[in-house]
């Protein structure tokens, strides 16, 4: 039903997302790593394959979202000002990978959206879980629009 969803939401999006090398999408107990642009990131890669998620809480729409994820399946939802939840959410992806039940993670490593030009360097923690890490590379035809989110800029 959650790739079912999603290819519903890219379809309404009239987006066109090419796939290449599907031998290598993620298997369960996997991590899988992407570039980040925007929170339709998520539908895009979602539409192929059923992940888990992590990343930061948010509020309003995307709270509200996030709450009905973590209903369905096992996502990690942290908050980024609390020192003591980094801990905590390595420890949870740890736990997450070694269950071979649980769909592979999705990772947005860099901790922020960028412009759709470049993929930044990515931070190490979500290569430290022991598991086998599927790279992503996520690029959106400037042609169509603008894709990039400024969270700093978005209230929330």
């Amino acid at each position: 039903m959650y790739v079912i969803s999603n290819r519903i939401l890219v379809r309404s999006l009239s987006s066109i997302v090419s796939i290449h090398n599907k031998q290598w999408r993620p298997k369960s107990g996997s991590v899988c790593v992407a570039n980040h642009t925007t929170p339709v990131d998520v539908v895009m890669l979602s539409m192929d394959n059923c992940y888990s998620l992590i990343g930061q809480r948010h509020g309003g729409f995307l709270g509200i979202f996030q709450r009905a994820l973590a209903r369905a399946s096992p996502h990690i939802w942290f908050e980024r000002s609390e020192a003591r939840d980094r801990h905590a959410v390595a420890k949870r992806l740890k736990e997450h990978v070694s269950n071979p039940e649980n769909p592979p993670i999705l990772i947005f490593p860099e901790g922020t959206c960028i412009n759709n030009t470049s993929v930044m360097q990515f931070k190490k923690g979500s290569f430290e879980v022991g598991s086998v890490i599927y790279p992503v590379a996520i690029k959106y035809d400037p042609r169509f629009g603008d894709a990039f989110w400024n969270s700093s800029k978005v209230l929330m």
